[in-house]
């Protein structure tokens, strides 16, 4: 280890283990990267994202406190399964005549149940799909939730409100380098919904997407710097994306060309610094 990094981790030590942390400052060591060592990055995303307040003081309540609120959006989530009232000599509410699982209407609580089941299938492959070459992507979970997987508890599955949200592309076509043009017909749309939606998690290896990560966390107005990560990942491939025909600029945009994260989020700071 470098003595660079350990001056740096000396100074992430320095910042957390304030009574109060000060925001700024941290916003400005996270920005330039966090070191992994000693649950840094951990406890630095925690506070960035607000998931753990200021006052040191208040870390352990706020913590059993989040973790009860966890297990209770688990509790009102998901549904009671028939079969498991069934097993147990109770009568089953869910089956009647009024509503079955072959109910084809749209508020029938069965359908709710199988759509919401399709969609955990598609969260499920779309984790494994993620980095499948990493073994963290396809192992169970160390920490697994047992109101949910423990086959004896009398829950089942989740149940309402599994909503898709995505950010829109749009803005990014309303950038400075000129090469979303109409003649190619290549609109942000094909490229942008994926790099916005995943934050960049497909188009680097999973250590520069955590580096990425650092610096759009320690950003105030973090998806508006997002963006300017995506304008600045087009215009360091401008030249040749005017070069190149419509196949090769979408093999470009769908399969970035540049690794070096590091000049990518230099070039995004530049533009936020410009404006």
């Amino acid at each position: 280890m470098s003595s660079l990094h350990k001056s740096r981790i000396a100074d992430f030590q320095d910042v957390l283990k304030e009574p109060s942390i000060a925001l700024e400052k941290l916003r400005e060591l996270s920005f330039s990267g966090i070191p992994c060592e000693g649950g840094l990055r951990c406890l630095c995303w925690k506070i960035l994202l607000n998931y753990l307040p200021l006052e040191r003081a208040s870390w352990t309540s706020i913590l059993a406190k989040q973790r009860e609120l966890y297990a209770q959006f688990l509790r009102e989530m998901i549904i009671q399964p028939g079969i498991a009232k069934a097993n147990m000599g109770v009568s089953r509410e869910d089956v009647t005549f009024e509503d079955h699982p072959l109910n084809p209407n749209p508020d029938s609580r069965w359908n709710t149940y199988f759509k919401d089941n399709e969609v955990l299938l598609q969260i499920d492959k779309d984790v494994r799909r993620l980095c499948p070459d990493i073994s963290f992507f396809q192992r169970a979970t160390d920490y697994p939730c047992l109101l949910i997987l423990d086959p004896q508890n009398e829950f089942e599955t989740l149940r309402k409100r599994v909503e898709q949200t995505t950010l829109k592309s749009q803005t990014v076509a309303r950038n400075r380098s000129g090469v979303t043009n109409q003649e190619q017909n290549i609109k942000p749309q094909f490229f942008a919904f994926r790099w916005l939606t995943l934050l960049l998690s497909q188009e680097f290896l999973l250590p520069d997407v955590i580096r990425i990560w650092d610096s759009l966390f320690a950003d105030d107005n973090r998806f508006d710097f997002l963006l300017l990560v995506c304008c600045a990942m087009l215009m360091l491939i401008r030249e040749q994306l005017l070069e190149g025909d419509f196949t090769v600029n979408m093999r470009l945009l769908q399969d970035y060309p540049i690794t070096d994260v590091c000049q990518i989020l230099q070039k995004a700071k530049e533009l936020q610094d410009s404006k």
